[in-house]
């Protein structure tokens, strides 16, 4: 039996090095996990530079200011989103995405059903960026992951603990238990969002035997590690940036090419006052947007060098997630160029100043027409 090298494996052998550039078409990319804030200009500068980071289909997420708890409130939003859209001649699809919490009844979620609405996210109270509707106690929600299972509403759920007595280092891992529970008392199809501590990749990978798991990695996860974050709001987010070996495994795990695991960036924007604060904390989230095709394979730089690395690549950051979502091939490729690149310090989002993640650091990667 011929044992596969790790090269071999992961489609790292290098090609022979010609001495020239070569430029890469990689998909758009399929993001379920996008936060557009409230419908204004804000939004409007989101989603084009969205598109301008290499984005063809974004998931609202429902955690605005005025959460999106019923149908008619979610098909608002994402029908204000495609007018933002459309108004600026951007192609943009949408996945409309319904917050799910303890007081979710099934006469909505079969409204949610009617509308076409075929996706939920659950919030722990408290526990992230505005999550004041989230969900205070897990066992609450079987009733109801059970409803959208019976319905067919897949449920993303953000794991971390509501219970702040857990320490941010073990919130995500002690919530295994929890998506076993739902898998197991249900028929739901369950979504763990942004995926981060490689503890739990064991039980992700039972959890996949299902065929009713999937998972979400960011980019600055697979990116960035502890120490590239500490000391650095503009890189606070929750779940936190782990330890190295934790961003190792997550990479790794990419390019095993599993069917289940796809990129959801959850590139949250906000203004540069809500991350330099005086006063309590500040507000989590890394702005990835613009380049986040460039992140993807700056992290991901050793699929880049052959064509099935490629294709892991184009299946984690856009075709995986089309599959789950039902939607289609992309409708436009990028092109990429292994030359350095440097990360713009800020946009103008409407009336914000939102500084970038990693702002001034050094990409591998640059966009080519």
């Amino acid at each position: 039996m011929h044992l596969h090298t790790e090269e071999e494996r992961y489609g790292r052998k290098k090609e022979r090095n010609t001495g020239r550039l070569r430029r890469i078409l990689v998909d758009a990319i399929c993001n379920p996990h996008w936060h557009g804030r409230e419908l204004a200009e804000t939004t409007g500068d989101l989603i084009l530079l969205a598109y301008l980071g290499g984005a063809d289909i974004l998931g609202p997420m429902p955690n605005t200011k005025i959460p999106l708890l019923t149908a008619r409130d979610t098909t608002v939003y994402v029908e204000g989103c495609r007018r933002l859209a459309l108004r600026r001649k951007l192609r943009m699809r949408f996945i409309p995405i319904v917050m799910l919490n303890e007081d979710t009844t099934y006469g909505e979620l079969t409204k949610c059903k009617k509308a076409g609405i075929v996706d939920g996210k659950i919030y722990p109270y408290l526990r992230t960026t505005r999550s004041a509707h989230g969900v205070k106690h897990w066992g609450k929600m079987i009733q109801v992951v059970k409803w959208c299972g019976e319905l067919g509403i897949k449920v993303h759920v953000h794991f971390e603990h509501p219970d702040l007595g857990y320490i941010d280092r073990e919130c995500e891992y002690l919530c295994l238990p929890v998506c076993q529970i739902f898998l197991e008392e249900t028929d739901a199809i369950i979504v763990w969002e942004h995926g981060s501590d490689s503890r739990c990749i064991p039980m992700w990978k039972k959890f996949a035997k299902t065929g009713r798991f999937f998972l979400t990695i960011t980019a600055h996860h697979l990116a960035w590690n502890e120490d590239d974050a500490s000391g650095d709001v503009r890189k606070r987010c929750r779940p936190l940036i782990k330890p190295e070996p934790d961003r190792n495994a997550l990479v790794y795990l990419v390019c095993e090419d599993c069917d289940w695991v796809m990129l959801g960036a959850d590139d949250a924007a906000h203004p540069v006052d809500a991350k330099h604060i005086h006063d309590g904390k500040c507000a989590c989230g890394d702005f990835t947007s613009p380049f986040l095709h460039l992140l993807c394979a700056h992290a991901l730089d050793c699929l880049l060098q052959t064509k099935r690395g490629i294709t892991i690549y184009n299946n984690f950051t856009s075709r995986n997630g089309r599959r789950f979502h039902k939607l289609g091939k992309a409708s436009r490729q990028i092109g990429i160029i292994r030359r350095p690149s440097r990360i713009q310090p800020s946009y103008k989002v409407g009336p914000w100043i939102v500084e970038s993640a990693g702002a001034k650091e050094e990409l591998l990667y640059s966009f080519t027409s």
